[in-house]
């Protein structure tokens, strides 16, 4: 089995992913973290020395090594399905979930997380939420290609788990 968790920055699927894998007696993958790996470097440190263009490779190669194997549960990064054909390559091998979040939501846990954002470091509160409705609103015709939706917020990884042994 492998499920690919999708959604926006922040909203949740790191940790889903732990969770859902443990429940489900399988590996828990957060792309980033393999994406970290590979190149020695945090993603904030690869787009400040390489771009997004170059993070953008690296996150199909390293995606591209999990197609081909198995019993994993993987935390995409947020723009993961939107760049190549990766929603259509997670589609074909596995199941796809999509986090759905309001943008109200992901700024909410932005605001209260220390973890580093580059696209949205240093923007204030009102600009940082246009910014996030922009970007879901861009990214939506790929996320809503998964083949489940749940909501983010009050994620019921139980329910999940019933949802995908049903």
């Amino acid at each position: 089995m492998k499920v690919f968790l999708i959604g926006y920055m922040a909203s949740g699927k790191s940790t889903a992913a732990k969770k859902l894998a443990k429940k489900l007696g399988l590996a828990a993958v957060d792309l980033d973290a393999e994406i970290e790996k590979a190149a020695g470097m945090s993603i904030p440190e690869i787009f400040k020395a390489e771009g997004e263009k170059s993070f953008r490779k690296r996150e199909q190669t390293e995606l591209r090594k999990w197609l081909a194997k198995d019993d994993y549960v993987m935390a995409t990064g947020g723009g993961t399905p939107c760049f190549f054909e990766s929603m259509d390559e997670m589609n074909a091998v596995g199941v796809t979930i999509y986090l759905q979040m309001s943008p109200k939501a992901v700024v909410d846990r932005v605001l209260s997380s220390k973890e580093e954002r580059p696209i949205l470091k240093g923007l204030p509160e009102d600009k940082m939420l246009k910014k996030v409705e922009f970007q879901i609103s861009k990214r939506d015709a790929f996320y809503t290609r998964a083949q489940r939706t749940v909501n983010g917020v009050n994620l019921d990884i139980d329910a999940l788990v019933e949802q995908l042994n049903g």
